[in-house]
Protein backbone atom coordinates (compact mmCIF):
# COMPACT_ATOMS: atom_id res chain seq x y z
CA UNK A 1 0.00 0.00 0.00
CA UNK A 2 2.79 2.45 0.79
CA UNK A 3 4.62 1.35 -1.79
CA UNK A 4 2.19 2.09 -4.68
CA UNK A 5 1.58 5.55 -2.74
CA UNK A 6 5.04 6.34 -3.17
CA UNK A 7 4.86 5.54 -6.89
CA UNK A 8 1.81 7.63 -7.70
CA UNK A 9 3.75 10.63 -6.50
CA UNK A 10 5.53 10.57 -9.68
CA UNK A 11 2.78 11.21 -11.80
CA UNK A 12 0.83 14.12 -12.35
CA UNK A 13 -0.87 16.92 -10.28
CA UNK A 14 -4.35 16.13 -11.56
CA UNK A 15 -3.96 12.29 -11.93
CA UNK A 16 -2.35 12.52 -7.99
CA UNK A 17 -5.30 14.21 -6.68
CA UNK A 18 -7.37 11.81 -8.23
CA UNK A 19 -6.07 8.33 -7.27
CA UNK A 20 -5.14 9.90 -3.83
CA UNK A 21 -8.60 10.83 -3.46
CA UNK A 22 -9.48 7.49 -4.61
CA UNK A 23 -7.70 5.56 -2.24
CA UNK A 24 -8.84 7.40 0.93
CA UNK A 25 -12.49 6.96 -0.24
CA UNK A 26 -11.77 3.15 -0.52
CA UNK A 27 -10.32 3.22 3.10
CA UNK A 28 -13.03 5.05 4.84
CA UNK A 29 -15.47 2.38 3.18
CA UNK A 30 -13.50 -0.10 4.71
CA UNK A 31 -13.28 2.07 7.92
CA UNK A 32 -17.23 2.02 7.72
CA UNK A 33 -17.61 -1.99 6.94
CA UNK A 34 -15.51 -3.01 9.94
CA UNK A 35 -18.10 -2.68 13.61
CA UNK A 36 -16.37 -0.95 16.39
CA UNK A 37 -18.13 -3.31 19.47
CA UNK A 38 -18.35 -1.80 22.73
CA UNK A 39 -18.63 -2.90 26.33
CA UNK A 40 -22.35 -2.40 26.11
CA UNK A 41 -22.35 -4.18 22.71
CA UNK A 42 -20.58 -7.37 24.54
CA UNK A 43 -22.93 -7.17 27.52
CA UNK A 44 -26.02 -7.71 25.11
CA UNK A 45 -24.21 -10.22 23.23
CA UNK A 46 -23.68 -12.49 26.11
CA UNK A 47 -26.71 -11.55 28.30
CA UNK A 48 -25.08 -10.13 30.88
CA UNK A 49 -23.91 -6.57 32.67
CA UNK A 50 -21.25 -4.35 31.60
CA UNK A 51 -19.77 -5.06 35.12
CA UNK A 52 -19.90 -9.04 34.35
CA UNK A 53 -17.60 -8.38 31.17
CA UNK A 54 -15.29 -5.95 32.55
CA UNK A 55 -14.73 -8.82 35.41
CA UNK A 56 -14.10 -11.36 32.30
CA UNK A 57 -11.55 -8.90 30.34
CA UNK A 58 -10.00 -8.90 34.19
CA UNK A 59 -9.77 -12.46 34.55
CA UNK A 60 -11.91 -11.81 38.07
CA UNK A 61 -12.63 -14.61 40.23
CA UNK A 62 -15.72 -13.10 41.29
CA UNK A 63 -17.64 -14.81 38.45
CA UNK A 64 -17.93 -18.20 37.52
CA UNK A 65 -15.76 -20.09 34.94
CA UNK A 66 -18.37 -20.66 32.62
CA UNK A 67 -19.50 -16.92 32.27
CA UNK A 68 -16.17 -16.15 31.46
CA UNK A 69 -15.60 -18.75 29.07
CA UNK A 70 -18.78 -17.28 27.25
CA UNK A 71 -17.93 -13.67 27.14
CA UNK A 72 -14.85 -13.93 26.19
CA UNK A 73 -15.46 -16.23 23.23
CA UNK A 74 -17.02 -13.44 22.14
CA UNK A 75 -14.70 -11.25 22.47
CA UNK A 76 -12.44 -13.17 20.70
CA UNK A 77 -15.44 -13.96 17.89
CA UNK A 78 -15.89 -10.14 17.20
CA UNK A 79 -12.30 -8.56 17.61
CA UNK A 80 -12.79 -6.85 20.43
CA UNK A 81 -10.05 -4.61 21.90
CA UNK A 82 -10.86 -2.67 24.72
CA UNK A 83 -9.67 0.37 25.46
CA UNK A 84 -6.35 0.93 27.67
CA UNK A 85 -7.67 4.37 29.25
CA UNK A 86 -11.00 2.85 30.44
CA UNK A 87 -9.86 -0.20 31.40
CA UNK A 88 -6.94 1.98 33.48
CA UNK A 89 -10.72 4.04 34.74
CA UNK A 90 -12.54 1.06 35.80
CA UNK A 91 -9.08 -0.60 37.59
CA UNK A 92 -8.07 2.69 39.11
CA UNK A 93 -4.76 1.86 37.97
CA UNK A 94 -2.32 3.64 35.45
CA UNK A 95 -0.77 0.62 34.76
CA UNK A 96 2.76 2.21 34.92
CA UNK A 97 5.25 0.97 36.86
CA UNK A 98 7.71 3.55 38.25
CA UNK A 99 11.80 2.74 38.60
CA UNK A 100 14.18 5.12 41.10
CA UNK A 101 17.70 4.67 40.38
CA UNK A 102 20.34 6.94 42.09
CA UNK A 103 21.89 9.91 41.11
CA UNK A 104 25.09 8.34 39.17
CA UNK A 105 26.89 9.16 36.13
CA UNK A 106 25.86 6.61 32.97
CA UNK A 107 23.66 4.90 35.98
CA UNK A 108 21.79 2.42 33.00
CA UNK A 109 25.48 1.65 31.72
CA UNK A 110 26.11 0.53 34.63
CA UNK A 111 25.95 -3.52 35.03
CA UNK A 112 24.57 -3.73 38.30
CA UNK A 113 21.63 -1.06 37.45
CA UNK A 114 21.42 -2.14 33.97
CA UNK A 115 20.64 -6.04 34.48
CA UNK A 116 18.45 -4.63 37.51
CA UNK A 117 16.31 -3.11 35.18
CA UNK A 118 16.40 -5.37 32.72
CA UNK A 119 14.72 -8.16 34.83
CA UNK A 120 12.12 -5.60 36.06
CA UNK A 121 11.59 -4.37 32.33
CA UNK A 122 10.64 -8.34 31.92
CA UNK A 123 7.89 -8.62 34.31
CA UNK A 124 6.46 -5.44 33.62
CA UNK A 125 6.03 -6.28 29.96
CA UNK A 126 4.71 -9.92 30.89
CA UNK A 127 1.97 -8.13 33.15
CA UNK A 128 0.84 -5.80 30.11
CA UNK A 129 2.04 -2.56 31.97
CA UNK A 130 4.37 0.20 31.33
CA UNK A 131 7.62 1.48 32.77
CA UNK A 132 9.10 5.01 33.69
CA UNK A 133 11.93 5.71 35.03
CA UNK A 134 13.41 8.52 37.43
CA UNK A 135 16.21 9.58 39.23
CA UNK A 136 16.37 10.55 43.00
CA UNK A 137 18.01 13.84 42.58
CA UNK A 138 17.65 15.94 45.76
CA UNK A 139 15.05 17.84 43.80
CA UNK A 140 13.09 14.83 43.10
CA UNK A 141 13.57 13.69 46.78
CA UNK A 142 12.54 17.02 48.66
CA UNK A 143 9.95 18.32 46.09
CA UNK A 144 8.19 14.83 46.72
CA UNK A 145 7.87 13.79 42.98
CA UNK A 146 7.01 10.14 43.51
CA UNK A 147 4.23 11.09 45.82
CA UNK A 148 3.01 14.09 43.75
CA UNK A 149 3.05 11.21 40.77
CA UNK A 150 1.06 8.27 42.74
CA UNK A 151 -1.56 11.14 43.87
CA UNK A 152 -1.99 12.26 40.25
CA UNK A 153 -2.33 8.12 39.12
CA UNK A 154 0.48 8.46 37.15
CA UNK A 155 1.99 5.15 38.44
CA UNK A 156 0.66 2.47 40.43
CA UNK A 157 3.84 1.17 42.20
CA UNK A 158 7.40 1.90 43.01
CA UNK A 159 10.66 -0.07 42.69
CA UNK A 160 13.39 1.71 44.05
CA UNK A 161 17.31 0.09 43.21
CA UNK A 162 20.28 1.52 45.12
CA UNK A 163 18.32 3.55 47.75
CA UNK A 164 20.40 5.34 50.74
CA UNK A 165 19.25 4.40 54.17
CA UNK A 166 18.98 8.10 54.66
CA UNK A 167 15.71 7.89 51.62
CA UNK A 168 12.58 8.68 53.98
CA UNK A 169 10.48 9.96 51.42
CA UNK A 170 10.08 6.79 50.31
CA UNK A 171 8.75 5.56 53.66
CA UNK A 172 6.66 9.30 53.13
CA UNK A 173 5.55 7.40 50.36
CA UNK A 174 4.82 4.02 51.48
CA UNK A 175 2.42 5.77 54.37
CA UNK A 176 0.46 7.80 51.84
CA UNK A 177 -0.43 4.08 50.10
CA UNK A 178 1.88 3.90 47.61
CA UNK A 179 3.34 0.32 47.02
CA UNK A 180 6.73 0.54 47.53
CA UNK A 181 9.43 -2.31 46.90
CA UNK A 182 13.26 -2.16 47.24
CA UNK A 183 15.72 -3.75 45.09
CA UNK A 184 18.68 -4.91 46.97
CA UNK A 185 18.29 -2.53 49.72
CA UNK A 186 16.38 -2.05 53.03
CA UNK A 187 14.84 0.71 54.67
CA UNK A 188 12.80 0.20 57.80
CA UNK A 189 9.67 -2.14 57.42
CA UNK A 190 9.19 -1.39 53.63
CA UNK A 191 9.04 -4.58 51.56
CA UNK A 192 12.62 -5.51 50.12
CA UNK A 193 14.54 -8.22 47.74
CA UNK A 194 18.25 -8.15 48.88
CA UNK A 195 21.52 -10.37 48.46
CA UNK A 196 22.44 -12.91 51.38
CA UNK A 197 25.61 -10.10 51.48
CA UNK A 198 26.63 -10.72 55.34
CA UNK A 199 26.13 -14.71 54.38
CA UNK A 200 28.14 -13.96 51.59
CA UNK A 201 31.08 -11.89 52.96
CA UNK A 202 31.49 -14.03 55.83
CA UNK A 203 31.92 -16.82 53.07
CA UNK A 204 34.64 -14.53 51.06
CA UNK A 205 36.64 -14.08 54.38
CA UNK A 206 36.44 -17.99 55.70
CA UNK A 207 37.80 -18.94 52.09
CA UNK A 208 40.78 -16.45 52.97
CA UNK A 209 41.35 -17.60 56.29
CA UNK A 210 41.63 -21.64 55.13
CA UNK A 211 44.36 -20.55 52.61
CA UNK A 212 46.19 -19.60 55.86
CA UNK A 213 45.48 -15.62 55.90
CA UNK A 214 45.07 -14.74 59.83
CA UNK A 215 45.27 -10.84 58.84
CA UNK A 216 42.87 -9.69 56.34
CA UNK A 217 42.27 -6.48 55.20
CA UNK A 218 39.06 -5.03 54.38
CA UNK A 219 37.71 -2.22 52.37
CA UNK A 220 34.17 -1.09 53.20
CA UNK A 221 31.85 0.98 51.54
CA UNK A 222 29.43 4.08 52.44
CA UNK A 223 27.64 3.92 55.62
CA UNK A 224 24.38 4.81 53.86
CA UNK A 225 24.38 1.73 51.82
CA UNK A 226 22.57 -1.54 52.77
CA UNK A 227 24.62 -3.89 50.56
CA UNK A 228 28.02 -2.40 51.82
CA UNK A 229 26.68 -2.30 55.30
CA UNK A 230 26.19 -6.11 55.58
CA UNK A 231 29.39 -7.43 54.36
CA UNK A 232 30.99 -5.19 56.46
CA UNK A 233 28.97 -7.06 59.17
CA UNK A 234 29.80 -10.03 57.57
CA UNK A 235 33.77 -9.62 57.14
CA UNK A 236 33.34 -8.88 61.01
CA UNK A 237 31.51 -12.01 62.32
CA UNK A 238 33.83 -14.44 60.29
CA UNK A 239 36.74 -12.15 61.71
CA UNK A 240 35.29 -12.99 65.66
CA UNK A 241 34.03 -16.06 64.65
CA UNK A 242 37.38 -17.35 62.96
CA UNK A 243 39.70 -15.76 65.90
CA UNK A 244 41.31 -13.68 62.86
CA UNK A 245 42.77 -10.53 64.00
CA UNK A 246 41.06 -7.42 64.37
CA UNK A 247 42.03 -3.87 64.02
CA UNK A 248 41.25 -0.08 63.20
CA UNK A 249 44.50 -0.61 61.02
CA UNK A 250 42.57 -3.23 58.78
CA UNK A 251 39.50 -1.09 58.24
CA UNK A 252 39.65 1.14 55.13
CA UNK A 253 36.85 3.49 53.97
CA UNK A 254 36.55 3.61 50.35
CA UNK A 255 33.12 5.06 48.27
CA UNK A 256 33.08 2.10 45.41
CA UNK A 257 35.26 3.84 42.81
CA UNK A 258 38.24 3.08 41.44
CA UNK A 259 40.22 5.51 42.91
CA UNK A 260 38.69 5.23 46.72
CA UNK A 261 40.01 1.57 46.63
CA UNK A 262 43.52 2.90 45.34
CA UNK A 263 43.68 5.01 48.10
CA UNK A 264 42.12 2.80 50.98
CA UNK A 265 44.71 0.37 50.12
CA UNK A 266 47.85 2.72 50.38
CA UNK A 267 46.34 3.39 53.78
CA UNK A 268 46.43 -0.32 54.64
CA UNK A 269 49.84 -1.20 53.65
CA UNK A 270 51.61 1.96 55.27
CA UNK A 271 51.55 0.32 58.76
CA UNK A 272 54.44 -1.66 59.38
CA UNK A 273 52.41 -4.94 59.72
CA UNK A 274 50.23 -5.10 56.01
CA UNK A 275 47.72 -7.55 56.16
CA UNK A 276 48.10 -10.79 53.97
CA UNK A 277 44.76 -10.41 51.87
CA UNK A 278 42.31 -7.55 51.60
CA UNK A 279 38.39 -8.14 51.29
CA UNK A 280 36.74 -4.92 49.14
CA UNK A 281 33.02 -4.77 49.21
CA UNK A 282 32.87 -4.35 45.37
CA UNK A 283 35.12 -5.16 42.55
CA UNK A 284 36.09 -1.64 41.32
CA UNK A 285 37.65 -1.15 44.52
CA UNK A 286 39.78 -4.05 44.12
CA UNK A 287 40.90 -3.07 41.21
CA UNK A 288 42.31 0.17 42.59
CA UNK A 289 43.60 -2.02 45.31
CA UNK A 290 45.60 -4.01 42.60
CA UNK A 291 46.81 -0.50 41.46
CA UNK A 292 48.56 0.34 45.04
CA UNK A 293 49.31 -2.98 45.42
CA UNK A 294 51.22 -3.25 42.03
CA UNK A 295 52.59 0.43 42.79
CA UNK A 296 54.16 -0.52 46.26
CA UNK A 297 56.62 -3.58 44.33
CA UNK A 298 53.98 -6.51 45.42
CA UNK A 299 52.37 -9.25 43.56
CA UNK A 300 49.02 -10.82 43.98
CA UNK A 301 48.26 -13.22 45.30
CA UNK A 302 51.74 -14.24 46.04
CA UNK A 303 52.34 -11.59 48.63
CA UNK A 304 49.01 -10.17 48.87
CA UNK A 305 45.43 -12.14 47.87
CA UNK A 306 42.32 -10.33 47.13
CA UNK A 307 38.73 -10.59 47.07
CA UNK A 308 36.01 -8.55 45.66
CA UNK A 309 32.72 -8.12 45.54
CA UNK A 310 29.74 -8.14 42.64
CA UNK A 311 31.27 -9.99 39.89
CA UNK A 312 31.67 -6.69 37.31
CA UNK A 313 32.27 -7.83 33.58
CA UNK A 314 35.89 -6.50 34.24
CA UNK A 315 36.65 -8.88 36.89
CA UNK A 316 37.64 -11.87 34.51
CA UNK A 317 39.71 -9.49 32.09
CA UNK A 318 41.67 -7.99 35.03
CA UNK A 319 45.30 -9.60 35.93
CA UNK A 320 44.86 -11.68 37.84
CA UNK A 321 41.68 -12.48 37.53
CA UNK A 322 39.17 -11.40 40.46
CA UNK A 323 37.89 -13.89 42.55
CA UNK A 324 34.31 -11.90 43.94
CA UNK A 325 30.55 -12.33 44.90
CA UNK A 326 28.80 -13.01 41.88
CA UNK A 327 24.91 -11.24 42.99
CA UNK A 328 22.42 -11.51 40.02
CA UNK A 329 20.66 -8.66 40.28
CA UNK A 330 18.93 -9.57 37.17
CA UNK A 331 16.94 -11.80 39.10
CA UNK A 332 16.64 -9.85 42.47
CA UNK A 333 14.84 -6.99 40.05
CA UNK A 334 12.28 -10.20 38.45
CA UNK A 335 11.73 -10.86 41.95
CA UNK A 336 11.18 -7.48 43.65
CA UNK A 337 8.93 -6.92 40.55
CA UNK A 338 6.59 -9.86 41.24
CA UNK A 339 6.82 -8.68 44.93
CA UNK A 340 5.53 -5.46 43.51
CA UNK A 341 2.59 -7.21 41.65
CA UNK A 342 1.86 -9.42 44.30
CA UNK A 343 0.82 -6.20 46.63
CA UNK A 344 -0.83 -4.59 44.12
CA UNK A 345 -3.17 -7.63 43.76
CA UNK A 346 -3.76 -7.73 47.37
CA UNK A 347 -1.51 -11.06 48.02
CA UNK A 348 0.16 -11.92 50.91
CA UNK A 349 4.16 -12.15 50.80
CA UNK A 350 6.55 -11.83 52.86
CA UNK A 351 8.29 -8.14 53.34
CA UNK A 352 12.10 -9.17 53.79
CA UNK A 353 13.51 -11.74 51.70
CA UNK A 354 17.33 -12.85 50.67
CA UNK A 355 18.56 -14.29 47.51
CA UNK A 356 21.89 -16.32 48.13
CA UNK A 357 24.82 -15.13 46.39
CA UNK A 358 28.02 -17.11 44.76
CA UNK A 359 31.04 -17.20 45.29
CA UNK A 360 33.47 -16.84 42.27
CA UNK A 361 37.23 -18.15 42.53
CA UNK A 362 39.54 -16.96 40.14
CA UNK A 363 43.49 -16.31 40.34
CA UNK A 364 43.72 -13.24 42.80
CA UNK A 365 42.72 -14.82 46.18
CA UNK A 366 45.64 -17.97 45.89
CA UNK A 367 43.19 -20.45 46.08
CA UNK A 368 45.91 -23.09 45.09
CA UNK A 369 48.26 -21.92 47.61
CA UNK A 370 47.28 -24.13 50.52
CA UNK A 371 48.55 -22.11 53.32
CA UNK A 372 50.71 -18.70 54.08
Amino acid sequence: MNMGFLGMCSVQQGSLDYRVCGVITSMAGQNKEKKRYTIRDIAEMAGVSRSTVSLALNDSDKINAKTKAKVMEIVERVGYRPSAIARSLVRQQAGVICVILPQIGHVVSDFYFSESLSGILDVVTAHGYHLVVEMATPEFKTGKKALALYRQRVMDGVLCVGNLTTDTYLTELAEAGCPVVLVNSVLGNLPAIIGANRQAAYRAVKHLAKLGHRRIGHIRGSEFVATAIHRTEGYLEAVRALGLEESDELLAQGYFDRESGYMATKWLLSHSRRPTAIYSVNDMMAIGAMDAIREAGLRIPEDIALFGGDDIVLAQYVTPKLSTIRQNMYLIGQLACERLFDILKDKHSEVYEEVELELVIRESCGANKSSR
